[in-house]
């Protein structure tokens, strides 16, 4: 279980800083050697290294969905 949290802890710090980047502009989900990976997509249309992997494409779809989410958000606190 605690390698599990520790994969999740890292997945969204990668993915705060990503985001803070000012440079995402969505995530996808893409196929790489039978897993569905979730990689964030940048203004000038390259990608960044997968984000996180699922062997269900259900699972990449939800945090897809997730991750677009979050992006749309606007900072709060920590902008002023």
């Amino acid at each position: 279980m605690t390698a599990k949290l520790a994969e999740t802890q890292l997945w969204q710090h990668n993915l705060v800083s990503l985001i803070r980047s000012g440079l995402f502009l969505r995530a996808e989900a893409r196929e790489c050697n039978g897993l569905f990976t979730v990689v964030g997509v940048y203004t000038d249309e390259s990608t960044s290294a997968p984000l996180a992997k699922y062997s269900d494409p259900r699972r990449a779809a939800d945090a897809v969905n997730i991750v677009n989410r979050l992006a749309l958000v606007s900072p709060l606190v920590e902008a002023n």
